[in-house]
C-alpha cells in the first residue's frame, strides 16, 4: 500500500475521512466498511469522485481480496457480477449479470442500488452443476459507481446478504472492429498489478440456434489476439463474439467488467 501521506482528498472527521485513514493505516476491510457508510450519506458529486478513488487504491492493494473478510455461505461457493457493454454493428447494450453456483435452490437474486433503484428482481435459471444465472438486458443507462445492496434467497437457507459497491465504469471502449476479419485492442489506464491481466473471450454462434449455445469459444490471458484462430467448425455464416473481461474481487465475490463486440461473419472467408 502506497497512498501518498499528502493526499488530501477529505476534510473533517466524517465518514469519508475515516474510510481514508483507515486504508492509510492499512485496514482495508475497516475502510471498505467506512466507504459503505460514507455512499449511505448521499454523497455529492465530489465525494462520490472522491470514493470512487479510494476504492481503486484498495483494490490496488491485493486486486480486492481484503476488502470484506465475510465469506461466502456453504451453499454459495462461486458468485460473480457482470457488467457489460455489448457493441454490434448498429447499437450498443448495457447488461449487467449475476451469476454463480449453489447446492441449493435459489429462489431470488435482487440487487438494489441504494437506496431503492431496483435493478435485478428474479428468480435465476438454474442449469447443470447448480449454475445460476440472473441478469438484465436493455438498460438505458450503465450501472454506475455507487452503494448496491446484493439478496439471495434460497430454500431452506438464511438469506444472503451483503453491500457491494462499484467503481465507475470505463468511458472508453478499448476494443472495436477493425474490419471483417480483425479487431483492435487500445491501451487502457495502467494495469492494477495486483489483478489478473485482461481476458479475451471468443466464442462462435450458430445463427439458427435460439438457444445461443457456443460452438466453439476460447479465452486467453497475456498476449491478446487480435484475429480470429482456425478452428474446427463447418463452413457458414456464423455469429463472432469477442470480450475483453476485467476482473477484481470484493472479499470472495468476483467483480468482472466486460466489453464485448460481435457480428456476423462467414468462415472460413477469413
Amino acid at each position: 500500500m502506497a497512498p501518498g501521506a499528502a493526499a488530501k482528498w477529505f476534510t473533517g472527521q466524517d465518514r469519508y475521512t475515516l474510510a481514508h485513514q483507515r486504508l492509510l493505516e492499512g485496514s482495508t476491510s475497516a475502510s471498505f466498511e467506512g466507504m459503505v457508510q460514507a455512499w449511505q450519506q448521499a454523497p455529492n458529486n465530489e465525494e462520490r469522485n472522491n470514493l470512487n478513488s479510494l476504492l481503486k487504491l484498495a483494490v490496488s492493494e491485493d486486486c480486492g481480496r481484503s476488502l470484506s473478510q465475510n465469506s461466502l455461505p456453504d451453499w454459495l461457493p462461486n458468485l460473480v457480477i457482470q457488467r457489460e457493454v455489448i457493441q454490434n454493428l448498429n447499437q450498443i447494450m448495457l447488461k449487467l449479470s449475476i451469476n454463480g453456483v449453489s447446492n441449493s435452490n435459489i429462489s431470488e437474486v435482487k440487487l438494489v442500488k441504494w437506496p431503492d433503484q431496483t435493478v435485478i428482481a428474479n428468480s435465476p435459471v438454474i442449469g447443470a452443476g447448480g449454475y445460476f444465472a440472473v441478469e438484465t438486458r436493455r438498460l438505458e443507462k450503465p450501472i454506475t459507481a455507487g452503494l448496491y445492496q446484493l439478496v439471495i434467497s434460497a430454500n431452506g437457507e438464511e438469506s444472503f446478504n451483503r453491500w457491494i459497491v462499484l467503481s465507475e465504469p470505463s468511458v472508453k471502449q478499448r476494443i472495436s472492429w477493425k474490419d471483417s476479419k480483425n479487431w483492435r485492442i487500445e491501451r487502457g489506464n495502467l494495469p492494477n498489478p495486483a489483478c489478473p491481466s485482461p481476458v479475451l473471450s471468443m466464442s462462435m454462434y450458430d445463427l439458427n440456434d435460439t438457444t445461443w449455445t457456443p460452438l466453439w469459444t476460447e479465452d486467453v490471458d497475456g498476449k491478446l489476439p487480435t484475429t480470429l484462430p482456425k478452428i474446427d467448425v463447418p463452413d457458414g455464416r456464423y455469429w463472432l463474439s469477442v470480450g475483453l473481461i476485467e476482473s477484481r474481487w470484493q472479499g470472495e465475490i468476483s467483480i468482472l467488467d466486460i466489453q464485448t463486440i460481435t457480428r456476423p461473419v462467414d468462415y472460413p472467408g477469413f
